[in-house]
């Protein structure tokens, strides 16, 4: 009689610990994109137009993401959204920072044109600022020379930069830093993105040290345009003797960030939340406590 009770039992456990798991599991949510949503005016439709310098020129997954690509890297007045795959909407995004849509170079000779041609987008949040101060998110060049000398210690005054508005933040967080030079090591020869940072601590530009050009300016100059406020002589007494305590938001009573839980319960490879165990772990517990009992 026993044996049969135990085995009924037994035969039930699946279903009581399958229910258990149903019960307690918490499915993994999907995550949404950063991308800001943005809108932007047709302006045309064309056959063909000078394409930018391949550093301009992306891979898109839509033509909305080409307008969140204008977006993120100003100065962007316009934008082409080249279509490529007409199941997916997939295509290139051509970008042409610090110029004006031409209609003129524009081509609509063509059956079927490929070329959408959108305004400047307006996003959600604004145009993104980069830099040290929101000067430094468009850069105004004093003067476009070539071969102006690299500052006395390149050592550090030489860095590698993304673009002027790198270029010029880095100028703005130097200790000292009067103006600074950016030599595009790009093919589209532009200030607008990777090349290489010259920091001068002190003096003005003296336009008599460059050379004359044979071709394009090889180099753009520019201000500093975030200049440190001068230091006081003595600190303020808010800053020498009070210190700042660790928010409680941030620091949990082990030393442990907020963000570093965050981050922990964001990740895909999670283990078993609290109260729940695997469905094996179940059925062994059960049976080897119905087996207890029925020898007592």
């Amino acid at each position: 009689m026993r044996v049969t009770s135990l085995r009924a039992a037994t035969a039930l456990l699946p279903a009581i610990c399958l229910a258990q798991a149903t019960t307690t599991h918490t499915s993994p949510t999907a995550t949404t994109s950063a991308t800001p949503s943005c809108t932007a005016s047709p302006i045309t439709k064309l056959c063909d137009y000078p394409e930018p310098g391949p550093e301009f020129a992306v891979a898109s997954e839509s033509r909305a993401s080409c307008w969140s690509y204008c977006n993120a890297h100003q100065p962007c007045s316009f934008s082409i959204f080249v279509a490529g795959n007409p199941n997916t909407g997939t295509g290139t995004c051509w970008l042409y920072p610090g110029k004006d849509f031409d209609e003129k170079a524009g081509s609509t000779n063509c059956g079927n044109p490929s070329l959408f041609v959108d305004s400047k987008p307006a996003c959600a949040g604004g145009t993104p600022t980069s830099g040290a101060c929101t000067a430094t998110s468009s850069p105004s060049a004093l003067a476009s020379v070539c071969g102006y000398p690299a500052p006395g210690d390149c050592f550090e005054g030489c860095l590698a930069s993304d673009g002027a508005s790198s270029c010029l933040s880095y100028c703005a967080k130097a200790e000292a830093c009067s103006y600074a030079v950016f030599n595009p090591g790009n093919p589209s020869n532009s200030p607008f993105a990777s090349g290489n940072c010259w920091i001068y601590p002190n003096g003005t530009f003296d336009a008599q040290s460059a050379s004359l050009c044979s071709g394009q300016p090889e180099q753009f100059v520019y201000n500093n345009a975030c200049p440190k406020p001068p230091s006081s002589s003595s600190p303020s007494p808010s800053s020498s003797q009070t210190s700042p305590s660790p928010s409680p938001s941030s620091t949990g009573p082990n030393g442990t960030g907020a963000a570093s839980a965050a981050e922990n319960q964001s990740s895909g490879n999670e283990g078993p939340a609290s109260g729940e165990f695997p469905l094996y772990s179940c059925l062994i517990t059960n049976i080897a406590l119905l087996v207890w009992q029925r020898r007592q």
